[in-house]
This record gives C-alpha cells, structure tokens and sequence, in this order.
C-alpha cells in the first residue's frame, strides 16, 4: 500500500507540472548571394490558402507601382490579415503586393478583383520574405492593357478601338436632303482584322448592316456588307532616285489595296413619290498615299464600278466611280477620330428601258447622270456606361444628283448631331498596360 501511495502522489505531482515550452523556430534563412548575372532565389513558397475577407487593406497613394499583367501573381499572406497578393523580384529584393480585392472608400474588401486571374498558391508570407530583407512596396493590382485601376483597385476601360465595335445611335438633322425633317437613327458593325499576306502585315476592314434611318419614316440607307483591305508591301511600289549632288533615293508612299461593297440600298420619297434603289458589287481599287503604321489611319485614293436598280426604273445601269477617302485616328487611346469620303459617281444606262420612270406621267431624266456627295464627320468618346462608350458625333453632308426624280437637282446640305453608344469595343491593339495611379 505505501508503494500504491507513493505512486499516486507522484502522478498528482507530474499532471500538475507546467507543459515543457515549445521548440524555438529557426531563423529563416537568408539567401546567399549570387553572381550578378544570376537572380536571387525567393524563398521556397508555402501552401498558404488565398484569405476570405479578413482586416482591413489600406488605399494605394498616387504614384504607386502596378503588379505587371502576365507574370503569375502568388496569393500573399501578411500579418495585419486581408486578401493580397504579391509579385516578388528576387535581383532587386523588393515585392509588389496588392489588395486582392476591390475596397472600399475606408479601405474595406468588398468585392473580388475583376478582369484578372486569381493568385496561385503555393504562395508567400510576409515574414518570411522580411527576414530575407525583400521591401513590401504597396501596388495596385495588374489591369489589362487599356484599362486602369484606381486607389480602391476597381478596374475601368480606359482606351477603346472604335474601328471594332456595334454601335447604336440617334441624332437630328437640318438641311435640305432627303429626311433632314426628322431625327435620325443610326447602326452599324464595324471590324478591323489583321492579317499577314504573303509574308506582309494586311489590314482587313470590315462593315456590317451600316444604317441610317429618318424617325418618320421618310428616308432611309443601308450597307449591307463593306470591305476593304490594305498591305503593308515590303518593296516600295515606285522609287525615285536624283541625281543632283549626291545621288538619293525616294520612296513615295503609294500602296495598293481593294475595296467592295457587297449591296447598299436606298429608300425615300421625293415630291413624285417613292424611290428605291438598290447597288450591288461594287468594287475598286485603292491606292494609299498615307498610312499610319498599325494600317488603321489613311489617306487614299479609289477607283471602280458597281451596277444597280431602281423600282421605279426601267433597266439598270453601270456606275463606275471614283473617291476620296480619310480615315484618321487623332489620339493613341481613340477617343477622338475624323473621317471623310468625297465621291464621283456617272450612270452609264443599260437594258431596253434605258433607266427611265416606269410611269409615264413623270418626267424623263437626263441622259448624262450623275452623283456627286461629300461627308466628313467627327466623332469622341464623352463617357463611358459598364466600359462601353458614349460618342458624340457631328457630321456635315453635301450632295448633287440628276439621277432621281422629283429631287432637286442642286446642291444641298445637311448637318447632323448624334449620339452613340456602342454594345462592344474592346481596347486598341496597341494599348499599354498601367505601370502606376
């Protein structure tokens, strides 16, 4: 009994005793330096999970750096709690790290990061970085090229390629051409692609279902289908070399395209009644006399035929014609573009009716017919609704045409004042991504 006894004071001894204190953690250890052509190593990333919404994330300050789009961004794991995350150089020992969450005025994580892939663990704590002596530098977020972030890490389109987008508009007119009595509605789908032919950069433009349309119904105009398609030549089409003094040598900027319009429609009355008339495969050749370098801006020159109808003709005719065209962007994030088109069109009757009213009571047009019109329009982006622009859009019109009755057959003139908004239209080819607020 007395060896029972003494066996229970001491396990009465033992449970009272003070747990024996934990294992002190090792200092982490500190890269060894490498030859300046080699980059320092990181330390080994940990199975760190990417964080709810914990402690609060402080706003950025002007001037601070951004993650860069396309490196991996590792989820971040900091002492003050939140969501972040982290691009690490090892050569300068300095880590970006943002919120990886949208904030709130106070700074609060309220909602996830748009427009960017999500952090990958195995990912970084902060003191184990610090220990290594690696800077925590303050960021945004990365933002796709043509969008920035502001100090809240809410990502907004800042740059936009109106040469592809479908757009919507309305404006009001005045002058004296068909419909300028009434508001306008206007549509279209435009489409820049690029391409490489033989061996060269191409530039494809491409034109949808292009509308204009008086509110009361009285005139109005379509595109069907519209293309036309520039080559960047990689020889000159024509050198010129001097020979007075030193010999030089001149490469004038001539390039040669192709344009063709599949179908264009017009409708609207006139003072004898209803015209229709419908043109179709009309096709030309372009010569360029100027071209930006991405091929979206020009000057050129054009040269072509098309055939049409009309209801109320009998027969058609050829229509070779012959234009000015300019397409300019005037700024890099396409907020502002200019465009103009001045065109010559001669009617050359074909078939037995030899394009003449089929009613008899209304007068015969001339034999020698043609159209001469003019537009230049100038279009810029005023704001912005969920990153799709809201233009406006002024344009002046002038036309004189012989080839329709009960027209006037002067000049005439209108101005219109639109608005815009466009459903899509993604950021320029072009465009830079953010580097800082």
């Amino acid at each position: 009994m007395t060896v029972v006894h003494a066996l229970s004071l001491l396990a009465l001894a033992l449970g009272q005793a003070e747990p024996p204190p934990p294992p002190a953690r090792p200092p982490a250890a500190v890269a060894e330096p490498a030859p300046p052509v080699q980059p320092l190593p990181l330390a080994e990333p940990r199975l760190v999970a990417a964080p709810g919404k914990q402690a609060a994330a402080a706003l950025v300050k002007p001037g601070a750096p951004a993650l860069v789009p396309g490196r991996t961004s590792r989820c971040f794991e900091r002492a003050i709690g939140g969501r972040w995350r982290a691009q690490c150089d090892a050569n300068g020992k300095r880590c970006l790290v943002a919120p990886d969450a949208e904030l709130s005025a106070e700074g609060l994580a309220v909602a996830g990061l748009e427009r960017v892939p999500a952090c990958v663990t195995p990912g970084w704590r902060e003191d184990d970085l610090a220990g290594q002596g690696y800077a925590i530098v303050p960021a945004l977020a990365e933002a796709p090229a043509g969008w920035i972030r502001d100090e809240r890490q809410r990502v907004m389109q800042v740059s936009f390629d109106l040469n592809r987008r479908f757009w919507l508009g309305a404006g009001w007119g005045a002058g004296g051409l068909p419909g300028s009595g009434a508001g306008e509605a206007t549509a279209g789908i435009r489409w820049d692609y690029p391409f490489r032919l033989l061996g060269a950069p191409a530039l494809a433009r491409m034109r949808f279902l292009e509308t204009y349309a008086a509110f009361d119904g009285d005139y109005a105009e379509a595109t069907a289908f519209a293309v036309d398609a520039s080559r960047a030549y990689p020889s000159p089409l024509i050198r010129i070399t001097t020979f007075v003094g030193k010999p030089r040598r001149f490469d004038p900027p001539l390039y040669v395209g192709l344009w063709a319009e599949v179908a264009r429609l017009e409708t609207f009355r006139t003072e004898t009644g209803w015209f229709d008339r419908t043109g179709v495969a009309s096709a030309a050749v372009t010569l360029d006399l100027w071209r930006s370098r991405d091929l979206a801006s020009f000057v050129r020159l054009r040269a072509g035929a098309g055939y049409e109808s009309a209801e109320q003709l009998d027969g058609a005719a050829w229509v070779p014609h012959g234009a000015v065209d300019l397409q300019l962007g005037i700024d890099r994030d396409g907020f502002h573009g200019v465009r103009f088109t001045a065109l010559a069109e001669r009617l050359l009757t074909t078939g037995t009716g030899d394009y003449q009213p089929k009613d008899a009571a209304v007068p015969r047009l001339p034999d020698g017919r043609t159209r001469l019109t003019a537009k230049a329009e100038y279009e810029v982006i005023l704001l912005a609704v969920n990153d799709q622009p809201v233009t406006a859009v002024l344009d002046a019109r002038v036309q004189k045409r012989n080839d329709v009755p009960g027209l006037p057959t002067g000049w005439e003139a209108q101005g219109t004042a639109s608005l815009r908004f466009s459903f899509w239209a993604p950021a320029p080819r072009g465009a830079v991504a953010q580097e800082k607020l």
